[in-house]
């Protein structure tokens, strides 16, 4: 019986995967629609040249570059007023009541954006060439909402420790499961491209100041409101580097989304992530020199490779060692959890925010 249910959850893990959609190379012909760039930035120094340089070589020119220092510590401003046609909004103090840092950044910057469609990019985004035309092509053959999430990109050992939280990341939104055509509760957060209009109809961000995990409230929004939402994955087109700091910058981001993402997922997709998930961990805690032990362990290492390196620089080195990586997932959630709890509070970029 165990071993049927194992084989039941490895099928499940299939299933989440099993429509997986990647942003497709696009051309544009209409060149006169106006995209304004936002891109919300708190301590940002080392990313800001990086993104801004990428947009500048964009086969399809925004009209505006507008980039919005969140009271950095750091030489964010300086570093993004060095560049010429970028607008930088400076703001001086942290977030008023009621609203948590990205979402107040966002919406600063659409206050003082002129384009018809808005672009929000993190700062940590790396775009091809024919990145923002391609999903201005995405967008004009599906409108309401596209949003992407990036390939992640790795130069040192510690940042394939993201294997377990990447996954989360891709099938939380239901946008690739096996449920007929994609069906997604809410967005990816680092590329979102809408139109104002949209945009200002369903409130914007200020409709979801107060979330840590704005990103799935804003896309579940637009559904409320029957608009369209499409969710990507990056692929070649789009990708990031989220975490290059050092492991404590990568606990800490890890630590402030894990537990409200969860509480966004919505019930039925959390209970399949969650089955998932227990056939992962038994694959290996029960795990005995047994053939059929070592078959389960094989079989899960298997699909875990060929899933995750569709997301990241994952070897399959990675997927031979997932036992590691589903551990210090289990400690990054207990730390989570409790800090969400017992102490309310999480912290990130210098910045403690209250949960």
């Amino acid at each position: 019986m165990k071993h049927i249910i194992l084989f039941f959850t490895w099928v499940i893990g299939w299933l989440l995967f099993r429509n997986i959609e990647f942003l497709k190379l696009g051309k544009v012909k209409d060149r006169n629609l106006s995209i304004s760039v936002i891109i919300p930035a708190r301590n940002e120094e080392h990313n800001i040249s990086k993104i801004l340089e990428t947009l500048e070589l964009q086969s399809y020119k925004p009209k505006e570059i507008i980039i919005v220092n969140d009271n950095s510590t750091d030489n964010t401003e300086l570093v993004a007023t060095s560049y010429k046609n970028v607008r930088v909004i400076s703001l001086k103090k942290d977030p008023p009541s009621g609203w948590v840092g990205k979402p107040w950044a966002c919406w600063n910057g659409y206050l003082n954006s002129t384009g018809e469609l808005l672009l929000f990019l993190d700062a940590d985004v790396e775009l091809s060439k024919d990145a923002l035309e391609s999903i201005l092509s995405e967008y004009i053959n599906r409108r309401g909402m596209i949003s992407v999430w990036p390939y992640q990109r790795f130069e040192k050992f510690y940042e394939h420790f993201t294997l377990p939280f990447n996954l989360i990341a891709v099938c939380s939104t239901n946008s690739f499961s096996f449920l007929g055509k994609p069906n997604p509760i809410g967005a990816f957060g680092p590329v979102i491209l809408t139109s104002k209009k949209d945009y200002e109809e369903i409130g914007g961000h200020q409709a979801v100041s107060d979330e840590i995990v704005e990103d799935l409230r804003l896309g579940k929004l637009y559904l409320e409101r029957g608009k369209s939402l499409t969710n990507f994955l990056g692929g070649e087109l789009i990708k990031f580097r989220m975490y290059p700091k050092g492991i404590k910058q990568l606990f800490e981001g890890l630590t402030k989304n894990m537990v409200f993402g969860a509480i966004h997922t919505g019930i039925f997709n959390f209970l399949l992530i969650f089955l998932w998930f227990t056939g992962i961990y038994s694959s290996f805690i029960s795990f005995q020199p047994r053939v059929i032990y070592v078959l389960y362990y094989l079989l899960f290492a298997f699909q875990i490779y060929k899933v995750v390196k569709k997301t990241g620089d994952y070897t399959l080195l990675d997927a031979i060692l997932y036992p590691i990586y589903f551990i210090f997932f289990l400690l990054i959630f207990l730390t989570s959890l409790s800090k969400s709890l017992i102490f309310r509070s999480v912290t990130w970029k210098g910045r403690k925010i209250s949960v």
